[in-house]
């Protein structure tokens, strides 16, 4: 069963940590430190504390629910966005999640029981449980024949096209890249992808990925890491000029400031061919 990595990048697309109110900010520091517990009990107090806004306890559900989704309670996380829409449907993060509740529980295969009031419809649900508790509650997908790399590609340019210049579309951009830039399945006779598999196909795009990369997050701290592992691309297939340029490029950025890319770099301009 593959690992649906596109949850952290669906987590980053929902949270606006800047519109937050103080105590929301608090809430989420605390999650950020590993203070789970002390986190949620934070949202559920602005939630029933009397006064609080119906922004801050949109807010809070909002925040309540990706914590859930992030540790993978996804149902509890579905659950408390259903609740945000219904309580708070005009609210800036009952927008962000509507319409998408319905796709999400479908993704992940969850089951969302709603309550249950004849008991003897709920007892026969779990005497069936009981013979099939060895059920997974996930659905499993066979990708095989399906080209992986355009695939993913399809799902990060969603997030980099809806939501330009935002730390989701950072995060998407940076994970486009290394899926651009590949992998290869463990075996004898595993599969390559991205640039390890198709150099002259897939080099293109990331090169054209990683220019609007830089164009629109020119801060971001991991370009130099990135410009690295595309001369290295160069490099592995023996194009020498585009490895040198790659490498000259990282040494110019770096200017006058050392840093372990431009050391890396002009270690490796001294001796490019093999």
């Amino acid at each position: 069963m593959r690992a649906l990595t596109w949850l952290p990048v669906l987590v980053a697309v929902l949270c606006n940590p800047v519109a937050l109110a103080a105590s929301l900010q608090k809430a989420e520091m605390l999650y950020e430190h590993g203070l789970v517990d002390d986190s949620k009990r934070e949202l559920i107090g602005l939630i029933f504390e009397q006064g609080t806004s119906d922004a801050d306890r949109a807010s809070a559900h909002y925040l309540l629910g990706t914590i859930a989704f992030e540790n993978d309670q996804v149902a509890l996380a579905l659950r408390t966005w259903r609740i945000l829409i219904d309580e708070h449907p005009q609210s800036e993060p009952a927008k962000l999640v509507k319409g998408r509740i319905d796709e999400l529980a479908s993704i992940v295969g969850e089951s969302l029981r709603e309550s249950i009031d004849n008991a003897v419809a709920l007892s026969y649900l779990r005497q069936g449980d009981f013979w099939s508790r060895g059920k997974s509650r996930a659905f499993t997908i066979d990708t095989s024949w399906i080209p992986n790399v355009d695939v993913a590609m399809k799902w990060y340019d969603k997030v980099i096209q809806e939501f330009p210049g935002t730390t989701a579309a950072r995060v998407a951009s940076e994970e486009k890249m290394r899926t651009l830039i590949g992998w290869e399945n463990p075996g004898r006779y595993g599969t390559k992808h991205g640039i390890q598999g198709d150099f002259a196909r897939y080099m293109p795009i990331l090169e054209s990925t990683f220019q609007a990369y830089a164009d629109a997050f020119p801060e971001a701290p991991s370009l130099q890491a990135f410009r690295y592992q595309i001369a290295q691309g160069y490099w592995n297939n023996k194009q020498w000029d585009e490895t040198r340029q790659w490498l000259r490029q990282i040494v110019e950025k770096a200017g006058e400031v050392d840093s372990f890319y431009k050391d890396l770099a002009t270690r490796r301009l001294q001796k490019v061919e093999y």
